[in-house]
């Protein structure tokens, strides 16, 4: 009766601590994909920047319907590396679902554009899905929130 006890209670720490490891890749993971996010910016790639997306991702942007596919973000990316434009996405909150089939990540934009007088900061949420050893961003929402100009 005792081994069997054992067993069990080894078994349920062995399922946490994986489940545990799991989570730690996972958020890992989707850390390396900002990273990923911000070195395509610098590097002008915008289709490293598209490659981050899923074939049939969600792009919600405001003011303007929801469109599905590829072909908001490619001309979102190629506008901004074409004009030598620096964004930076900082993670301020992440979530992974217990079996990290699902993650939201939230967070903050930097956005500037000199060629186009732009200057701006947003927020972003994506939801991803797993694929392969990384993640595809399966939903894209931001808001971009123009700053004031200088009144000096």
């Amino acid at each position: 009766m005792r081994a069997s006890l054992y067993l069990g209670l080894l078994a349920i720490v062995s399922a946490t601590a994986f489940a545990a490891g799991k989570q730690s890749a996972a958020v890992e993971s989707l850390h390396a994909l900002n990273d990923r996010f911000n070195r395509s910016v610098i590097a002008g790639d915008a289709d490293d920047l598209v490659g981050l997306y899923a074939d049939d991702a969600l792009w919600i942007e405001q003011g303007k319907p929801v469109v599905r596919g590829l072909n908001a973000p490619r001309q979102l990316f190629e506008f901004v590396t074409t004009n030598q434009g620096v964004v930076t996405h900082t993670i301020d909150d992440l979530f992974v679902a217990d079996d990290s089939s699902l993650a939201v990540m939230i967070g903050s934009v930097e956005a500037k554009v000199d060629a186009v007088g732009m200057d701006a900061t947003g927020t972003y949420l994506f939801v991803l899905k797993p694929d392969g050893n990384s993640w595809k961003i399966s939903t894209d929402m931001w808001h971009q929130h123009l700053k004031a100009p200088d009144t000096q």
